[in-house]
């Protein structure tokens, strides 16, 4: 069920799982990592791939009612055993999407429809 939430609510796309929920300081924290089976090298797309330690990274979602919302996800710091190449993956961050005017002028005229 929280693997829906995450993906549908908040965009947290496949190969992270949450491992914990808490509430923090009044703030809901999810705490998500990476499945092994998303590392690839970014230089050659090799999956001969070995974590090298990792650190977290917070990233402030949407709020649920009035509380505040964030994802702790690991960034797995890696290394190629092909190419030897030493790399973060990078964490998802949701897609940008951009607001027109004409954008808003066709919802306004919707809704007062």
């Amino acid at each position: 069920m929280i693997e829906g939430l995450l993906k549908n609510a908040f965009g947290v796309p496949k190969g992270y799982k949450c491992v914990s929920a808490d509430y923090e300081g009044g703030d809901v924290v999810f705490h998500l990592e990476v499945e092994d089976d998303q590392l690839a090298c970014i230089e050659c797309n090799s999956r001969n791939v070995i974590r090298k330690g990792s650190r977290k990274r917070r990233l402030q979602a949407v709020p649920i009612g009035l509380k505040s919302v964030y994802l702790v996800t690991q960034v797995p710091k890696c290394e190629c055993k092909d190419c030897g190449a030493k790399f973060e993956l990078p964490p998802f961050l949701p897609r940008h999407t951009s607001t027109t005017r004409s954008n808003l002028k066709n919802t306004r005229t919707r809704s007062a429809e």
